[in-house]
């Protein structure tokens, strides 16, 4: 077991969030509320537009509530930022980047190290315990460029084990992986979860038996409201979501 272990005893609770994608806009999220903790799978479900990626913009911190509460452990969120690891969609990426897979998970040092401190053996130790953990010391001097979609992922999910963050959060992992590498992807998922007791929150559009294969929980999301949260097995007695918005 990992030296970073986390216990089911912290807790991410959200209560009546709202948020709007600037002022006298029309609210994206409206009255969002749930509760869970570390060692959990959570997955953010509803068609294009519903809402999930606004939902992990506020709980990354890249974009403000305009009502609610989001707490960790007790206290806000934002004063807990090195605890959140956020993996954007794999399109808004540049791949062309100049930058090899270690130097990627060796960035997830930073907010430990900041301006100042150089990177030392215990970093390096960390660093090199994540490119084990995604099987990635073999393509460590690998340009990210050169990456398969599964392989791009795994970069990034070594990152934020750089990172020694309790909660990550992934804006459609999933997309664009072949059945095995969405299978591989959902293991490794799972495990962090299971084996290293991290919260990994995570939008998709699979269906509700693959869903349910990688999640234990589920929150269901349609035009910026909040249908269902629940164990992923309820997920389909959930109320059907209407037709998709055109909101982001």
């Amino acid at each position: 077991m990992p030296a970073s272990h986390h216990t089911g005893t912290h807790e991410l609770r959200v209560e009546n969030l709202c948020a709007a994608y600037g002022r006298g806009a029309e609210p994206a999220l409206r009255g969002i509320s749930f509760s869970i903790t570390c060692g959990h799978t959570m997955a953010l479900v509803g068609s294009n537009g519903a809402g999930k990626s606004t939902l992990l913009s506020v709980l990354a911190g890249l974009l403000q509530s305009s009502s609610g509460s989001v707490l960790w452990n007790g206290s806000p969120l934002r004063d807990a930022r090195h605890e959140v690891a956020y993996l954007p969609q794999r399109s808004g990426i540049d791949w062309s980047f100049p930058i090899t897979v270690r130097g990627v998970v060796e960035l997830g040092r930073f907010p430990s190290l900041g301006l100042l401190r150089a990177a030392g053996e215990e970093d390096e130790r960390i660093v090199q315990h994540a490119l084990e953990c995604m099987q990635l010391l073999p393509l460590q001097e690998r340009p990210i460029s050169q990456l398969s979609g599964g392989q791009q992922q795994r970069t990034f999910l070594a990152r934020a084990l750089a990172q020694q963050a309790h909660v990550l959060l992934l804006d459609e992992p999933f997309t664009g992986l072949d059945i095995p590498g969405v299978r591989a992807l959902g293991d490794l998922l799972h495990r962090m979860a299971r084996e290293e007791g991290r919260l990994v929150i995570a939008a998709c559009h699979d269906t509700p038996e693959e869903i349910a294969r990688v999640f234990d929980h589920a929150l269901l999301l349609d035009a910026g409201e909040q249908l269902f949260f629940g164990p992923c097995a309820q997920l389909l007695s959930a109320p059907a979501p209407s037709s998709p918005s055109p909101a982001a």
